[in-house]
């Protein structure tokens, strides 16, 4: 029997999950007891018997899964309708940029450290630091440049602040986005798998 739920945003997320979940485990272990079992030799009647019991009983979780991906089509559906009718949908890609630009900037500043030598102190280096031929590499070791000159690295520590700002500023908002609420039909089998 179907039945409507009416839960948040975020809530609908959390039942998807849930049962993708559930649908990739099922999907995993029917395949391989569809496709992967073996014996070793004919035992007689009540192997055959056991077999079909197997074959029968992973179809059937089989079916089942197929009619819980249905209701993820559903919901993911639904929910992606109410994502972009309050706007979410947008903020996602925007926090999205956000936090690729963070993981770059933080990268980079915390790339620098005190052992690397500026470009224009090269120069400076003594003239019998640098190895000749092949055995350059084992007599010495290589010279880590300073790329970025200080004050753009800087400049990047304050992006790197201001981007980490403004993406916590974007995940309440998200989340308080996420507040509203949205009535979705489910069949009982589904909302059970969802523990609803």
């Amino acid at each position: 029997m179907n039945k409507t739920h009416t839960l948040t945003l975020s809530r609908w997320h959390k039942v998807a999950e849930r049962l993708s979940r559930d649908y990739t485990e099922t999907m995993f272990k029917a395949k391989q007891a569809l496709t992967q079992t073996r014996v070793s030799a004919y035992v007689g009647e009540s192997q055959e018997e056991a077999l079909r019991e197997q074959a029968s009983d992973w179809s059937a979780r089989l079916e089942r899964a197929f009619r819980l991906q249905d209701g993820i089509g559903d919901i993911r559906r639904v929910l992606g309708d109410a994502n972009a009718q309050h706007g979410v949908t947008a903020l996602l890609a925007e926090f999205d940029k956000l936090n690729r630009r963070q993981k770059v900037l933080t990268e980079l500043v915390e790339g620098q450290t005190p052992d690397m030598i500026a470009i224009g102190e090269l120069k400076h280096m003594p003239a019998d630091y640098v190895a000749d031929g092949d055995n350059y590499d084992r007599r010495r070791p290589q010279l880590r440049v300073r790329m970025l000159e200080r004050a753009e690295v800087t400049r990047l520590r304050k992006e790197l602040d201001a981007v980490r700002a403004r993406a916590y500023a974007l995940a309440d908002e998200i989340a308080e986005r996420n507040k509203a609420t949205l009535g979705l039909e489910l069949t009982g089998e589904v909302a059970g798998a969802a523990g609803l």
